[in-house]
């Protein structure tokens, strides 16, 4: 009997939560040949400031839960951009791997087909 609630105990704490899931967040830099600095955190973790190479991107791994917030910086030359990477809070994000493009114009959201959500394309702040 024991041995049964002890594995019950397990199952229950061990497996995925339907409201806490595993998402991957991507910051492609597609700028026309210009490193971009990137830094990106949320209450709880830092990725740091990294800086990308054209055509290479920054990603990292992360439990999301309906609290959870990254936000990042974006950074070139004279432009800058801050934005919300994630946040589930209003429920927009649709999938699990979540791709940032930044490119020359500014910031654009791919759907999981890359396909670009103008809804959240963002332009460049100017300094």
């Amino acid at each position: 009997m024991r041995v049964a609630a002890v594995v019950a105990a397990l199952v229950i704490i061990l497996a995925p939560h339907p409201l806490i899931q595993s998402y991957t967040e991507y910051v492609h830099n597609e700028l026309s040949g210009k490193k971009l600095i990137v830094h990106c955190r949320s209450e709880d973790d830092d990725i740091g400031a990294q800086m990308v190479d054209v055509g290479s991107d920054l990603h990292w791994d992360f439990y999301g839960g309906d609290r959870t917030l990254f936000w990042c910086k974006v950074a070139v030359e004279d432009r800058r951009l801050s934005f919300d990477a994630y946040t589930n809070s209003d429920g927009s994000i649709c999938c699990r791997d979540i791709h940032w493009s930044v490119r020359d114009d500014g910031l654009h959201l791919l759907d999981p087909d890359g396909q670009e959500l103008t809804s959240h394309r963002r332009g460049w702040n100017h300094l």
